[in-house]
Parts: C-alpha cells; structure tokens; sequence
C-alpha cells in the first residue's frame, strides 16, 4: 500500500523497516496501522518463525476491483529473505496455487509461475 505520509509507493517494501522490525512502529501512520498482512490475517501458519520481522518476507494479497485479478505479492524485508530456505520453502508452497510476484529490497521484481507439483 502507498503511505503518503511516510512518502512510500504502493508495491514496494518500506524504508522504515529492517531486521529490528519498524523503525517508526510508534509513530506509524494510520495507514500503516490499518494495514494487515496475510501474516496478521492467519492465511500464513501462526508460526512465530513466520512472522515477516522474523522470515524476512511479509506476504500480501488483494483482488484487482475492476477485474477480479488475483495478486499474491511477496516483499523482501531486508536484503537475501527472500532466498532464505524457510523462505523459498513458504513461496514454492504458495506457489502451487497462486502466481507469486517477489519484490526485492533493491526494486527488482520477478514472479514464481503455479507448479502444482507438491
């Protein structure tokens, strides 16, 4: 999500957040307090390892209102997450039933295809 108040684009990974978790966590915008990654949501294992401060990785996904298109997008919280085995692990699972559009730290995207194989 965009944050205009914090000056962050939609679809990109917040500056104000690192391995330490959010830098401006207090202070965050309403917005930012509003917003739930699919962590938050249950759609990813409650698991504590999991959490996106933890992995590395937060997961968000959302509908397209005028299409009815499906995203499942994958951020980066810090530089390597999204390579990290317990990452790729999550993504290829995710992966067998959703494109996953992964949004690195440096603003490179690529996706991971479906592969329904287990």
């Amino acid at each position: 999500m965009a944050v205009t108040e914090l000056r962050k684009p939609s679809r990109r990974a917040c500056d104000h957040v690192g391995r330490a978790g959010c830098q401006v966590h207090v202070d965050r915008p309403l917005g930012c307090r509003q917003f739930n990654c699919l962590w938050l949501r249950g759609a990813v294992a409650a698991d504590e390892a999991l959490r996106p401060d933890v992995l590395g990785v937060m997961f968000d996904f959302f509908v397209t209102r005028d299409t009815g298109e499906t995203h499942l997008l994958a951020f980066e919280v810090w530089p390597g997450a999204l390579e990290d085995p317990a990452s790729r692990a999550l993504l290829e699972a995710f992966a067998r039933t959703h494109e996953v559009r992964l949004s690195y730290r440096d603003g490179r995207w690529s996706a991971l295809a479906v592969d329904p194989s287990p």
